[in-house]
């Protein structure tokens, strides 16, 4: 069977139509495929700035953590103080104030450089100093007695007020304190003259009920004198007396 002259021409052009469509398809899938081998053998952009773990490690060595340490570490650092160092500072300067308050200021700053070695640039040492030298003054220098004088009359140490009062008369005696502490010790003194007269007849009837072997009203009278002033030496020793007249009486009593 024949096909028209048309019909032929038509179909031919179609064929070399699809023909050359299917050779650009074929061409295009053959570049694309080239370009792909290319770029997967080609070296990255990156490679050539950016070093290899090898190079890295020779140029800058990882630091030992101890090294990190050592490093960290700053010689300035404050050395650290014990407790037996700070107790010693505290100790000295306490003694340096007590010197200064005496009126031996030579000896106050021999203690607290006693103080700076054993504890370097301790606050309270530069405080005690800086006290001391206001002590110095004739106005610091009896503040301080009529402190030292109001501390041993709330103490009743008679004995210390009246040797600070006298201290303290030398530098200002006109001071209206002095005046004023000289009346508390005064009044310090009666009442601790009752107070002996109390406990010592407490301690005489102690002692009659013990001649009387009446042990229970001496323990009573003991106790009484005990509440008056427990620390005082008559009264500790009264107890050690009824403690030994009682054991005399179970002895009889056996």
């Amino acid at each position: 069977m024949c096909l028209p002259f048309r019909d032929l021409s038509e179909t031919r052009k179609r064929q070399l139509r699809y023909g050359a469509l299917a050779a650009a398809v074929l061409l295009l899938a053959a570049g694309l495929i080239v370009l792909t081998h290319h770029t997967a053998n080609a070296p990255s952009s990156d490679a050539g700035h950016r070093p290899t773990s090898t190079n890295t490690a020779s140029r800058s060595p990882a630091t030992p953590p101890a090294n990190q340490a050592a490093t960290a570490a700053s010689s300035d650092e404050p050395a650290v103080i014990s407790a037996q160092q700070r107790d010693e500072a505290v100790g000295l300067i306490a003694d340096a104030r007590k010197q200064a308050s005496a009126g031996n200021f030579s000896e106050a700053e021999a203690s607290l450089k006693k103080a700076e070695t054993a504890y370097p640039q301790m606050p309270e040492i530069e405080q005690a100093r800086a006290d001391i030298e206001k002590l110095k003054t004739p106005e610091g220098s009896l503040a301080a007695q009529l402190a030292r004088a109001k501390l041993a009359v709330e103490h009743n140490d008679t004995a210390t007020a009246e040797a600070a009062l006298a201290e303290a008369s030398r530098i200002k005696p006109d001071a209206p304190e002095i005046a004023q502490m000289r009346g508390a010790l005064q009044a310090a003194k009666e009442k601790a003259a009752q107070r002996e007269t109390r406990i010592a007849d407490a301690l005489a009837r102690m002692r009659e009920a013990v001649a009387k072997h009446d042990l229970a009203a001496a323990d009573g009278a003991l106790n009484e004198a005990e509440r008056i002033d427990v620390q005082d030496p008559l009264v500790r020793r009264a107890r050690g007396e009824l403690a030994r007249a009682r054991g005399a009486q179970q002895s009889s009593q056996n």
